[in-house]
């Protein structure tokens, strides 16, 4: 029975360790921000304004927020617009300025872009999560800029570029045209290489990235927008759904609860056994004395 109590301390042992290492990482150190609906990447040298299950960054800088959510809705466009009120953007919104459909990785998304009023723009990602959706949103508030983010289905699979995208992207926003032959500046970023395009009154950033394009589209007075760029599509493609491992973790304990019973049986029946043993040794002392 010695060795059965020093593997349950063993045990025990281990298990206070474990949570012990895991208490003393403080949750805001970690790189992703985790919900019990999602996973995000935290955005260094953004203020972190997140609570409960929603993620969200501030960068004063660029008067820019990025948030993600899961919320309630019946359709994309119904969850983009309950998320930007629960963030504290005023309802009822215009018709978008753009809205569209493209397959990712992980599932079909909507990607939307609002003109909250003349200050603010709101460019949303939704797609439906079990029986919510989540929306992954940027807003900026500068008066002196308009700042969209988009995600492009590729016109032309053939180009290595993100050019026919930047050019559908300055059409739309900026009534402006890139030229066949235009030259684009390569941007290394964390989250890729983008091309870029700057114009009087219009800057673009394009990346590639499977079947479709990312791009940001800045018009007014420009500013910074690689910053943006980068951090929104870091949210966007380090997004994954929080995996439900509660039937794993079950089976797991069921295992090593059994592995234990085993072994406590084991040990008992050869307790048993030997004493057995040791009682008909008596006997027979006895008999022959």
């Amino acid at each position: 029975m010695t060795l059965a109590r020093l593997l349950l301390a063993l045990a025990a042992a281990a298990f206070i360790a474990f949570t012990a290492a895991a208490q003393a990482t403080p949750e805001d150190s970690l790189p992703y921000f985790q919900s019990p609906g999602f996973n995000v990447p935290r955005l260094q040298n953004w203020e972190e304004q997140s609570s409960g299950e929603n993620a969200q960054f501030y960068l004063a800088a660029a008067s820019a927020t990025i948030r993600t959510a899961l919320v309630s809705a019946t359709e994309a466009p119904a969850a983009v617009e309950a998320a930007l009120a629960a963030g504290g953007f005023p309802q009822p919104f215009d018709a978008p300025l753009y809205s569209g459909k493209v397959n990712l990785a992980d599932g079909t998304w909507t990607n939307i872009v609002y003109a909250i009023d003349q200050e603010r723009t709101a460019s949303a990602m939704a797609r439906r999560a079990g029986d919510r959706f989540v929306v992954i949103s940027f807003v900026e508030e500068d008066p002196a800029a308009r700042t969209v983010m988009l995600t492009l289905p590729r016109a032309d699979e053939e180009t290595a570029s993100a050019a026919p995208e930047i050019s559908a992207a300055l059409a739309q926003f900026a009534d402006a045209e890139l030229a066949a032959d235009a030259a684009l500046e390569t941007v290394p970023l964390p989250s890729g290489s983008w091309s870029a395009y700057r114009g009087a009154d219009a800057q673009a950033l394009g990346m590639v990235f499977g079947n479709d394009s990312y791009v940001a589209l800045q018009t007014g007075t420009l500013g910074e927008l690689a910053p943006l760029a980068d951090a929104y599509n870091r949210t966007l493609l380090g997004f994954f759904i929080t995996p439900d491992n509660s039937a794993f973790l079950a089976l797991g304990l069921a295992t090593v609860f059994l592995i234990l019973g085993t072994l406590l049986l084991s040990f008992w029946w050869r307790a048993r056994g030997i004493r057995q043993d040791f009682a008909l040794l008596q006997a027979l002392e006895r008999e022959d004395g």
